[in-house]
């Protein structure tokens, strides 16, 4: 299966690049962005709600960060979890020995690694279109961020397809045959 750091190194360093891009843009409009910021946005792309600038800030590190951190934290904190208490196709399986249990922990890491990396790209996008608005004036362009909903729900999607998929049970019957 390759390495298997690098099935959430990969996603987890994407996303801390897109968080440190975020900072980059944050700190060079900093000055720019109107007190008070709004916020949320309702039907039409209109801000409906406002707060400081400051107060948004602390609210995207603490509930966006917060978010794809739980994500990340999730396979390692799955290695601690009793057995009873994962659920995973094939359950039975895949926890049966220790190897087996190792290389679920590690497919689980991959996986929740590229739903933490697209969860940070829906908020680092949600978070550009809201500065922007604030930059501009203007009203959320709600088309690309529908857009951009639409391909991470999309993503979650096929990623838990493809958690079935990579959680079936081996076929042992499939190899060199003798005569």
């Amino acid at each position: 299966m390759g390495n298997k750091r690098a099935s959430w190194f990969v996603p987890l360093g994407l996303s801390v690049a897109m968080g440190v891009a975020l900072a980059v843009r944050l700190a060079l409009v900093w000055s720019e962005l109107p007190e008070p910021f709004a916020s949320h946005f309702g039907r039409g792309g209109q801000p409906d709600a406002f707060t400081s600038k400051i107060g948004f800030l602390v609210a995207m590190v603490v509930f966006g960060g917060g978010s794809v951190a739980v994500v990340f934290a999730s396979p390692l904190l799955l290695r601690l979890a009793p057995e009873k208490l994962i659920s995973l196709p094939n359950r039975d399986y895949w926890l049966a020995t220790d190897e087996r249990r190792n290389e679920a922990m590690n497919r689980i890491g991959g996986v929740m690694g590229w739903i933490g990396a697209a969860t940070t790209a829906l908020l680092v996008v949600a978070t550009e279109l809201t500065v922007r608005a604030n930059l501009e004036r203007a009203n959320l362009d709600e088309a690309t961020f529908i857009a951009f909903l639409a391909a991470y729900f999309a993503f979650v999607t096929v990623a838990v397809v493809q958690t079935f998929r990579i959680f079936r049970i081996p076929d042992v019957s499939v190899g060199p045959t003798n005569g």
